[in-house]
């Protein structure tokens, strides 16, 4: 395991300050239940981009830190969000794997081709990993009734079936932090081709 370099972790602690900032802002779509959709997670999608998976997961690691501190959902949406965003960087690194695709020496169209592979590999992580933790954890905790009666509650709040209820929104999230997450890193890295070196 390589050992990130300071201008990799100087990276790292500007995409985790915009992400607290992004999570203390305004900007995002509530669902019934407690999840948010929003931009938090995409400067840590732009942090592994240009760090490399590793510097995404110590990326994913202070975000759960962080969003444990200033988030209203405190430690539990913390860990789900991070968790989450965890299943779209591996999923991204299973495309990049696949595709061999490089941030220096790509065309727009292998680049496409990584995204929407990298997002395909993602939803079918986080979905089923958020459905399970969504009924034997967070919802339990959140809405304080027992598992039992987790499915019921949420159906009756949103008129669809649980994991509609659930996958919807997380397979939403995971497109807003892959495509604007690469779209927001290209420009930086064809601009600032040597910013990491």
């Amino acid at each position: 395991m390589r050992k990130l370099t300071p201008r990799e972790i100087a990276v790292i602690g500007m995409m985790l300050g915009l992400s607290l900032m992004l999570e203390v802002m305004p900007i995002e779509m509530p669902t019934m239940w407690g999840m948010k959709i929003d931009l938090v997670a995409v400067p840590v999608v732009m942090a592994s981009f240009l760090t490399g998976f590793m510097g995404g997961l110590v990326a994913v690691f202070l975000l759960f830190v962080g969003l444990s501190i200033v988030s209203p959902s405190s430690w539990l949406g913390a860990s789900m969000k991070a968790t989450a965003t965890l299943a779209v960087l591996i999923g991204l690194e299973i495309s990049r794997r696949i595709t061999r695709f490089d941030f220096e020496n790509s065309s727009t169209e292998k680049a496409i081709l990584f995204a929407i592979l990298g997002f395909l590999a993602g939803i079918a992580i986080r979905i089923p990993l958020m459905l399970a933790l969504n009924y034997y954890y967070a919802l339990p905790i959140w809405l304080g009734v027992p598992r039992e009666l987790v499915v019921q509650t949420v159906e009756e709040w949103t008129h669809v079936p649980f994991w509609v209820a659930i996958g919807l929104p997380n397979a939403v999230q995971s497109a807003i932090d892959v495509f604007v997450g690469l779209a927001a890193t290209l420009p930086v890295l064809r601009s600032l081709p040597h910013i990491l070196e």
